[in-house]
């Protein structure tokens, strides 16, 4: 479920905290973030999903972490169940290739398994583009064990 489209003055904000290094936008957007958790979701863990290593080095921080860390200081729970694989970078490529690339791109951290069995986890992420990330994350989350998998974002193209 995205809280905006991403076009606009959405897409201006995403941009700015993205690729500006706006980390001061961080607490609007974990607002609206819980908000809509607490009232679709209530008690949910919350899967963040990690970004490239390229990414965080190039922007220097990651931006879906730290909204989830400002999540959890709210009390929200915080799994950080997936890792991110080497592979490339999803908005250069089609949308089928987007989803091949997905697939490969994630994994669930080591000795993660068990921490999936029976729940109904949240991803997180920032923008959502052809759903393919979330796809991925979901199925895997789902083959661990996790009896559902619901996503929020803060946009969708």
């Amino acid at each position: 479920m995205p809280l905006f489209l991403y076009r606009d003055d959405p897409a201006r904000l995403l941009k700015a905290y993205k690729t500006a290094k706006r980390p001061s936008l961080a607490p609007f957007f974990t607002e609206l973030l819980a908000e809509q958790i607490l009232s679709r979701w209530p008690g949910r863990p919350i899967v963040p999903v990690p970004p490239r290593a390229e990414k965080i080095r190039r922007h220097e921080w990651d931006q879906v972490e730290e909204i989830a860390r400002r999540l959890e200081r709210k009390g929200f729970r915080l799994f950080r169940m997936l890792q991110r694989n080497r592979g490339r970078e999803q908005k250069s490529l089609d949308k089928k290739n987007r989803s091949l690339n997905a697939k490969e791109s994630y994994t669930l951290k080591t000795g993660m398994v068990d921490k999936a069995e029976g729940l109904s986890l949240l991803l997180l992420d920032d923008i959502c583009t052809t759903g393919s990330t979330i796809e991925a994350c979901a199925q895997l989350l789902l083959g661990a064990g996790a009896s559902r998998v619901a996503a929020i974002v803060i946009a969708a193209d």
